[in-house]
């Protein structure tokens, strides 16, 4: 089974499931920018609740649909510093921040000029780290793909409810669902693979 993906900013915890259980990965390269996607956004699990990490973008003066690959990240301010600052406030005391901290900030020493690239950086990162290893394609034109479309959606349910894993602050939140899979990583480490092979059956409901 493919999966089309819209590249995203630190992939979902929800989009990470399909992806585990799919045969190969087609990255969409040649879809227009959508807002109140995770194209600019991820979730994480702070101490307040749920917390949106956003990366601002040069909007580009133009009355019609623009090209994803064509925005740029707007360098201005100095989101990538107050993001790390967010995530380790929200993660320095589970199970497995300090094992990626590391490696977490040399990513961010080299943030690329496009949002596409950046958000496909961050994707090999992950999969690099859980050790995921899927044939990775890329589009050769426009897909309109539902699927895709429905898991890039920030802005509505996630389409599918995994089981729960132990969070940071669940006991003051409850579980949340479809975070960032920074999300997975720090508090599962390497466990983290297991709990998405466990996840099968529900892609079958």
């Amino acid at each position: 089974m493919d999966l089309i993906l819209h590249p995203s900013y630190f992939i979902d915890v929800v989009s990470l499931v399909h992806l585990y259980h799919s045969n190969q990965i087609i990255l969409e390269v040649n879809d227009n920018y959508v807002k109140q996607t995770y194209r600019n956004r991820c979730y994480i699990a702070a101490a307040n609740g749920k917390l949106a990490l956003n990366i601002p973008i040069i909007h580009q003066k133009s009355g019609g649909s623009v090209p994803y690959k064509s925005i740029e990240i707007n360098r201005s301010e100095d989101w990538a510093t107050q993001h790390l600052k967010s995530i380790k406030s929200a993660y320095n005391s589970s199970p497995f921040y300090e094992y990626y901290e590391a490696d977490l900030q040399e990513l961010f020493s080299d943030i690329p000029q496009f949002l596409m690239d950046w958000n496909l950086k961050t994707f090999h990162w992950i999969l690099n780290l859980l050790k995921i290893s899927k044939p990775i394609i890329t589009s050769a034109e426009y897909l309109d793909d539902t699927k895709a479309r429905q898991l890039v959606t920030a802005k509505q349910a996630p389409i599918l409810l995994t089981r729960s894993y132990i969070q940071v602050f669940q006991e003051k939140h409850g579980f949340l669902n479809a975070l960032s899979a920074l999300d997975l990583i720090f508090n599962l480490g390497p466990s983290a693979g297991v709990f998405l092979k466990d996840q099968l059956d529900l892609l079958k409901e």
